[in-house]
């Protein structure tokens, strides 16, 4: 299956235009930390992760506005963005 970057990128547009026609311009974290399971191992559905790493919400997002502010954001700040969108999939899921 190929995924068309077009499609990624319309739908989050169009999410975070209904969000902030809701009034969620800036979000609160009320959470910080997480579990971030390794690359290797993330879509090895037939083995259960053992090595946990712990990744921090703030820092990503302190990372992703550094990285913006000097233009230098690439491929691998989509981690960074994952993490957060996933944040806010749980957190505003309606």
């Amino acid at each position: 299956m190929e995924m068309d970057l077009n499609v990624l990128e319309g739908a989050v547009k169009k999410i975070f235009s209904d969000m902030r026609d809701k009034g969620l311009d800036n979000i609160s974290l009320d959470a910080d930390f997480y579990w971030s399971i390794p690359s290797e191992m993330i879509y090895d559905p037939y083995t259960e992760p053992t090595d946990l790493n712990i990744g921090q919400l703030e820092e990503d997002y302190k990372n992703l506005v550094q990285m913006s502010n000097e233009n230098l954001l690439i491929g691998h700040n989509l981690k960074n963005v994952a993490v957060l969108l996933r944040y806010l999939s749980e957190k505003y899921s309606s």
